[in-house]
């Protein structure tokens, strides 16, 4: 048996372990994903062959981008399902909040935006998002699109449909992740009709 054959099983079962790290986190993301991984990749590999496992820091790291990615998910959701309650829960005690409008809690933006939109149809969207985690902080650059419609007999004459960026910043706190500070800028802004939907949607 050649060398190149002697080291083929190895590199399976380091590929094996790899993958399955991998398949953990796109499938469940989160904490719970982390923990999978890991001993995935410890049950596929000889103690002799652990420095081929996966790093924990760096599995720990992708938990924890996933675990954010899913905060800001919940964040788009409640808005266009108003959720008001869940939507507050999203942020710490303090935040720092600018959306073209500072509010200082979670509490204050939902109230203020459930008066201000009522049932009126909203759809909100996150994506191409870039993280940054250092230890129990984070931050991170979300492009962004809205469609905001007001309900009739708001003072808007228009609703908007608008494009630009989120910055955030996210904290831990016993194991969770919340929302810090928010900003948002919108580089374009288009205006739509208003509209009032003969159904208030799913929540």
């Amino acid at each position: 048996m050649d060398k190149q054959e002697s080291r083929t099983p190895s590199s399976r079962r380091s590929r094996v372990a790899a993958a399955a790290a991998v398949a953990a986190l796109l499938a469940g993301g989160g904490a719970g994903a982390a923990a999978w991984a890991a001993q995935s990749a410890s049950a596929e590999h000889h103690p002799a062959q652990s420095a081929a496992a996966p790093d924990a820091a760096v599995v720990q790291r992708l938990a924890d981008i996933e675990d954010i990615r899913q905060v800001k998910a919940r964040y788009f959701r409640y808005l266009d399902s108003k959720q008001w309650s869940q939507l507050a829960a999203l942020f710490t005690a303090h935040p720092t909040i600018d959306v073209g409008a500072k509010y200082g809690s979670g509490e204050e933006l939902a109230e203020r935006t459930a008066a201000l939109l009522g049932e009126a149809p909203t759809a909100h969207q996150g994506f191409l998002p870039e993280i940054q985690v250092h230890g129990d902080r984070a931050e991170a650059v979300w492009a962004m699109e809205d469609y905001v419609s007001f309900p009739r007999g708001s003072s808007y004459k228009n609703g908007f449909h608008g494009y630009g960026e989120y910055r955030d910043t996210y904290k831990r706190i016993n194991g969770h992740w919340y929302i810090d500070s928010t900003v948002l800028s919108r580089f374009r802004v288009d205006t739509v009709p208003n509209r009032t939907p003969s159904t208030a949607p799913k929540k």
